[in-house]
């Protein structure tokens, strides 16, 4: 048996949520899986990045496989949750702003469910798109709060 295979039931467990919970997000492609055998199975890596959680640890990476000849920069931000429906909120905004502005070359973004009080968001890149990028999610905190 594959580990790194999880079944419908083993997300739904690990995520606190019903098997239809997982066909949903399946059905509005928020969730990849592959059928094997007539049963969906979904790759660990794949509900890592579902849930925002990195495999690897992106600040480790920075610091370890930094390119010297390039100018790089790397600002973590903990999140304290005071509520599921807002840091959902936050998250879908980040990711969107993200997507639709920031995203390019050299450029990372990262978003990490720590724990039920707290979410991490890191952004990795050259100093103008980590300090107009992180400027931009400050104000977005504020209005969070």
């Amino acid at each position: 048996m594959n580990h790194d295979l999880l079944s419908v039931s083993e997300v739904a467990d690990a995520l606190g949520v019903t098997t239809r919970t997982i066909r949903n997000y399946l059905s509005d492609g928020k969730l990849k899986g592959q059928k094997i055998g007539g049963q969906w199975k979904f790759l660990k890596s794949e509900v890592y990045r579902f849930i925002g959680q990195s495999v690897e640890n992106p600040v480790t990476n920075f610091f370890e496989n930094e390119n010297h000849f390039k100018t790089g920069s790397i600002l973590v931000i903990n999140i304290p949750i005071s509520s599921m429906r807002l840091v959902e909120n936050l998250k879908n905004d980040l990711l969107n702003q993200y997507n639709n502005v920031y995203d390019g070359e050299n450029r990372q973004f990262f978003y990490q469910a720590i724990s039920k009080e707290q979410a991490r968001v890191i952004i990795q890149g050259p100093i103008e798109y980590v300090a107009s990028f992180g400027d931009w999610i400050n104000n977005r905190l504020r209005s969070y709060s």
